[in-house]
């Protein structure tokens, strides 16, 4: 009844909406600059009333923005149809080359595109380039991944080994591509998002997505410094054994995880993916697929495609660049894959012992008494800021449970200058608290824990907060 039901609407929408294409896009493009639009458009506002009368309005909706709200374009060859990466205008280029004269970008991720690709994304407007590329480089200098090797990333550096390892991915290989396009793969099986929840904080997972970028980011660089042409990423999203429980409900945590990442991607790196292939879907999805694309644009719906098998990887890659376990040649020579041929290394299993408490971050840092917690309630777009001076060395350690959103970091102030101790994300608590220690320096310097709600709700979000210097 309720897929008889959607096909309906369908009908009636290309039927009453379709004229109204280019006012709703208007409409869409305006939410988007004020900051009130919870979703980006897909062909026109219609779609997101499909969306959301659809089974799995979530999950529809993830698959969809982690590659379709770029700006990017994407080619296909005329004479082999596979995927290349689309080239930038003349205007955009220039723009982008007077920009990097302002920023210092490491050589590692630098590239005669880097710059053009975050004009292409925010639409051209420089100053919101500007920041979002200044934030990517803060985060990446605070937590220390900018300096580590692409194994160091997956394996060594703190948050990401932790992270990664609970998740069925490959890394980008620097010397195997189809047509300047380097592939990724991910695959669904074997992961747990509610139990991977238990064993640490939804933010790791959000800082290690911009970890993923840096590997993304220094592939593609380096390929783009050899060539002189664009590259760019396709993503092979592998969904077997997913399991789709754990995406119905849009509140869960699964989902809430999801929902940040993908901000995550939308906002920092949408430029770096041109295309996701979609092998081993379940049935549903690839209906709720057939459905939705007939109310989107031409441009967006053509780069998200759902593959019958994984045979049809090759209409749209080289077989050099298919791994071999789905038919091609690729073999992970890097060391961080179970075996060459399958190019993603297996998640660690999660067994009840490696649960977390709310208390492990005292624990671990030694703090035999917990400070008293602290309560704020934040409006829309309000900020707080809970100061701590450290009077001798040692160690801030936090932890906090929130309500909803909230943008989140640590600044050392000193002369009125504010220097990141800690990177900004927009994070949630779940199943665990938020928390963190950072080393400090003594002699009275302040750091400031500033929290504010980006939302547009009527809502205020709940904090309950516990920080101290303890030396």
């Amino acid at each position: 009844m309720r897929f008889g039901r959607c096909t309906r609407v369908v009908e009636q929408a290309k039927t009453v909406f379709g004229s109204r294409e280019s006012v709703a896009k208007e409409n869409s493009f305006k939410q988007r600059r004020a900051g009130t639009a919870n979703w980006l458009p897909i062909g026109n506002n219609f779609s997101f009333l499909l969306l959301d009368t659809s089974p799995f309005p979530f999950l529809i909706r993830l698959f969809f923005l982690q590659s379709v709200k770029s700006t990017n374009e994407f080619s296909v060859d005329d004479s082999d149809d596979f995927i290349s990466p689309g080239q930038f205008s003349d205007e955009l280029l220039s723009k982008a080359h007077k920009m990097r004269k302002s920023l210092d970008i490491s050589e590692n991720i630098d590239s005669p595109f880097f710059v053009a690709r975050f004009l292409r994304a925010n639409n051209g407007d420089e100053e919101k380039s500007r920041q979002r590329i200044r934030d990517f480089l803060t985060h990446r200098k605070v937590l220390g991944y900018d300096k580590a090797s692409d194994l160091d990333i997956f394996t060594k550096v703190p948050i990401g080994k932790q992270c990664f390892e609970r998740f069925r991915i490959s890394m980008l290989d620097y010397t195997t591509r189809s047509k300047d396009v380097h592939v990724f793969v991910q695959k669904m099986e074997g992961t747990d998002l509610k139990e991977i929840m238990k064993v640490m904080p939804a933010s790791y997972v959000i800082h290690s997505y911009y970890m993923l970028q840096e590997n993304f980011g220094r592939v593609v660089a380096a390929t783009e410094k050899e060539t002189g042409r664009p590259s760019s990423v396709v993503c092979i999203l592998d969904l077997k054994g997913l399991n789709l429980s754990e995406f119905i409900n849009p509140l869960s945590g699964p989902a809430q995880v999801a929902r940040l990442v993908v901000k995550v991607w939308s906002d920092y790196f949408s430029e770096n993916l041109c295309k996701l292939l979609v092998v081993n879907s379940p049935g549903i999805i690839s209906f709720m697929w057939t459905i939705t694309k007939h109310i989107m644009d031409a441009q967006t719906a053509e780069k998200l495609v759902f593959l019958g098998s994984t045979e049809e990887l090759k209409k749209y890659l080289e077989i050099k660049s298919i791994p071999m376990e789905y038919g091609g040649e690729w073999q992970d020579k890097s060391g961080f894959a179970d075996t060459p041929g399958d190019c993603c290394r297996s998640p660690k299993s999660i067994e009840k012992s490696h649960y977390r408490s709310p208390e492990v971050v005292w624990t671990e840092n030694h703090v035999s008494k917990v400070p008293s917690s602290q309560s704020f309630s934040l409006k829309s777009h309000q900020s707080v800021e809970v100061v701590r001076k450290a009077a001798s060395k040692g160690r801030l350690v936090w932890s906090f449970t929130v309500s909803g959103d909230v943008e989140f970091e640590v600044v050392k102030r000193a002369s009125d200058q504010e220097t990141h101790v800690w990177p900004m994300i927009t994070l949630t608590s779940l199943k665990l608290p938020e928390f963190g220690a950072i080393s400090v320096e003594g002699g009275g310097t302040e750091y400031v824990l500033r929290f504010t709600n980006p939302t547009s709700t009527w809502f205020p979000v709940k904090i309950n907060l516990a920080a101290d210097v303890f030396s």
